[in-house]
């Protein structure tokens, strides 16, 4: 239930819902608006593609797209260009279908660019939405356009939105689908999915109050460039394999540094031994279960992957007999984290696979900022010093 709980808490979900009361007000309040505000959402979509191609981020450019095309198909100018009475009506309940279809789908494909081999199978992908709709309407053959018009629930049935009965179908599968990816894995760029998936829901359930499409497809593309913005962020400050702060993150954090602070150098005992003896697959299991130890370090702490199998915890304005007991929980905390070591079979046997219990230990260096050591540089290479000694000691301690 936490988390369900937790999805429901981000940004992207906090931005929908002030765009919501903002759009409640603002159609309340409609002459103090700049007619230009309907087409404001096209600057953004032209912003984020631009960024998300830049960023090489495909999926993220290929829900823009969409959604700029459906802003447009859906505009009174459509409307008027095509110059077919009953236009309005069927693009209508095409999108409805088409565009969770599409979220779904491009959010699922994996990042492989955008103008290039795999880049082109995605623009065929709406290339031929685009051709199939637009032969259905040029033609005027109801059967092209019938499954866009089911409805699966029985006559009676109360309506409370004009979304058609299998679009909230689609809308349903695709919400489900997302949901279950992310309950599996967390990742905020596919929380930023669903909540674009809601927020498009939104507005065509809305289609028919003023301004609803431009501001709640236009707070779609917020919250993609928002998205692009932090996957880069992420990429450039975020170790991809532990999950904590990089190198970058941590030279930064050095630079604030003020008055007194102490800096912990970790090492993990005998890593060399793991790749070594179990494989690399099993080295990047023991380095995610130290992070995920070192990540709850307290006393005002904070960790980041200094690399290989080394890590940098400091303690702004802490002495380092402040920040030993810390270190010494969580050396205590790895050394009592059980890893189990499944041996992987190559063929498939009725046995079950051998599991071993292997020992994870990590040894601690601590200094401190002092008159022999002003520099952060010099803390640090201190700290190390002091690694030095613990592993001198026997390893799985802390050492000054």
């Amino acid at each position: 239930m936490a988390k369900i709980m937790s999805l429901f808490t981000t940004i992207p979900v906090g931005l929908l819902l002030i765009m919501g009361i903002a759009y409640s007000y603002l159609t309340m309040n409609n002459y103090l608006l700049p007619a230009t505000i309907e087409n404001f959402a096209y600057g953004i979509y032209g912003i984020g593609l631009v960024l998300s191609w830049w960023f090489n981020r495909s999926r993220i450019f290929f829900i823009i797209t969409t959604l700029a095309i459906s802003q447009v198909a859906l505009s009174d100018l459509a409307v008027t260009v095509i110059g077919i009475p009953a236009f309005s009506k069927i693009i209508y309940s095409v999108i409805c279908i088409l565009l969770p279809l599409n979220i779904l789908v491009f959010s699922l494909i994996k990042e492989r660019g955008i103008f290039n081999f795999w880049g082109l199978g995605r623009f065929s992908i709406i290339g031929s939405q685009l051709f199939y709709i637009a032969l259905a309407i040029t033609s005027n053959d109801d059967t092209l356009l019938s499954f866009f018009y089911l409805e699966p629930l029985p006559a009676g049935v109360a309506v409370i939105t004009a979304v058609p009965q299998s679009a909230l179908a689609a809308y349903s599968v695709a919400g489900v689908l997302l949901v279950r990816k992310q309950l599996r894995q967390y990742s905020s760029l596919d929380n930023t999915f669903s909540v674009v998936l809601v927020g498009s829901l939104l507005a065509l359930h809305l289609k028919t109050e003023p301004l609803a499409i431009p501001i709640f497809f236009g707070t779609a593309g917020i919250l993609l460039i928002m998205a692009v913005i932090r996957d880069s962020y992420s990429m450039a400050y975020l170790d991809e394999l532990t999950g904590l702060p990089a190198r970058r993150a941590l030279k930064e954090e050095l630079m604030k540094l003020r008055g007194e602070y102490t800096i912990a150098m970790v090492d993990i005992d005998f890593f060399k031994k793991f790749n070594d003896t179990y494989g690399h697959d099993t080295g990047d299991e023991v380095l995610r279960l130290v992070a995920a130890v070192l990540k709850k370090v307290e006393g005002g702490g904070k960790a980041f992957r200094y690399g290989g199998e080394e890590f940098t915890i400091v303690f702004p304005y802490t002495t380092s007999a402040e920040a030993i007991p810390h270190l010494e929980k969580l050396r205590m905390a790895v050394a009592k984290t059980p890893y189990a070591y499944q041996k992987r079979q190559v063929k498939k046997t009725k046995r079950k696979p051998s599991v071993k219990q292997l020992s994870v230990t990590i040894s601690i260096g601590v200094a401190e900022r002092s008159e022999k050591h002003k520099q952060t540089d010099e803390v640090i290479k201190a700290a190390d010093t002091a690694l030095y000694r613990a592993k001198e000691k026997g390893r799985n301690c802390v050492s000054k």
